[in-house]
This record gives C-alpha cells, structure tokens and sequence, in this order.
C-alpha cells in the first residue's frame, strides 16, 4: 500500500474498520516460534483501537514493577489463559477488564493477527478490537502504572520505527521499537505491532529472529 492510501483509510472510521476486518478475515494466520520444543503458555492481548477527534489511536499501558514479567515495560491489555476461560478470545477480553475496565460487550472484535513465542515461554495470540472512546477507565494499579494513547499513523511512521540485533542463548533476535514523545514501544509488544501492520497495511515488518 502507498503511504497516501494508508493515510486515507486512517482518516476514516468506517474505511479503517471494514479494512481491518477484511484484511484479518483474508488472512491466514501463522505461528512465529524460536523454538518448535516449546509448546508455550497459551496467552491473549486485545489491540485496542479507537477513535479520539476522529483520528485512529491505539492505547498502551505502562506496567508496573509489581507485575512478574515485563516490569515497566509497555504492553497491551492481556495475560494467560486461565482453566475457566472458554477460549483464548475470553482471556484477552477478560483481561481487558480486569486491567482496564473495559467491558467485553463494549469492544468490537475485528480479528485476530499471528500467534508468537516470547522468549519467556507464552505462546500470545493477539486480537484487534474497537473500544468505545471516550470511557471511564478502571485501572488496576497493581498492574498498570498509566495508560498510553498513540495516534495510528505515527506507528506507521517509518521515522518512529527502528530494529536493533540482540543476540541471547544462541537466537539472534531482531527487536522492533516505536518511539512516541518519551516512550519507547519494544520488546513483545514491539513485534506485535509490527505483525499487525505488516498484515494489515503491507509493510515488511515481520521478523523478529534468525
């Protein structure tokens, strides 16, 4: 896609959501493992998109240092799969209220993108919903230190965009960062989003080891 097409399919509700929706349903999803002997916790996140002044944002959460893994980092709303959830679309949904108070009948899902391995054995499957904006926000503290609202198109920015090489027991890692004002998306949450827009906007984004 042309970077005129993008901005224009951004710069509308309807066009943005109908080209999500089409893109996830087209796709077929695949699973990126740095190693096929690990079968991996099962975990979900929710991408959740929304709509501020009519521009496309996307809200993040700056975790605590509370939390077991990914201290301070940012993420998206999510965790692993508990026994009583039904499937792994509950656990991100479930999550989401639990980390935000976002009730589930509130989010509009619009697919999933592609599952990935993290080097702390979870096996996340991500999914793309549409929250409702503004809203009263219930933040659980113990988890989220503050909430983060990135506009769509400066993600998409290659400027805001960079990989650096990491190599770790053997697995040389391409890490993705998006930087936006003082912070700095990297890590898991960094290649989700790069899976996301390389399956939705065509940009060749996806690797993350070798």
């Amino acid at each position: 896609m042309t970077k005129q097409e993008i901005i224009d399919i951004c710069s509308s509700r309807q066009k943005l959501i109908s080209h999500i929706k089409k893109r996830l349903t087209e796709h077929k999803s695949q699973d990126f493992l740095f190693s096929h002997t690990l079968k991996g916790v099962p975990a979900a996140v929710l991408f959740p998109l929304f709509f501020k002044n009519n521009v496309a944002h996307l809200l993040f959460t700056r975790r605590t240092d509370k939390v077991e893994h990914h201290k301070n980092q940012i993420s998206l709303p999510g965790g692993r799969q508990d026994e009583e959830d039904a499937d792994l679309l509950q656990t991100a949904l479930r999550e989401t209220e639990e980390e935000l108070g976002i009730q589930p009948e509130h989010i509009q899902i619009l697919g999933r993108t592609d599952r990935f391995l993290t080097n702390t054995h979870y096996l996340v499957t991500p999914f793309v919903g549409v929250i409702p904006y503004p809203y009263h926000f219930k933040i659980s503290h113990d988890e989220i230190e503050y909430l983060i609202e990135v506009p769509l198109l400066h993600l998409l920015d290659e400027s805001n965009f960079e990989t650096r090489t990491l190599k770790r027991e053997g697995i040389t890692w391409l890490l993705h960062y998006y930087h936006y004002q003082d912070e700095v998306i990297w890590g898991v949450t960094g290649f989700l989003l790069s899976n996301f827009f390389s399956i939705v906007f065509d940009l060749e984004r996806n690797v993350c080891c070798y």
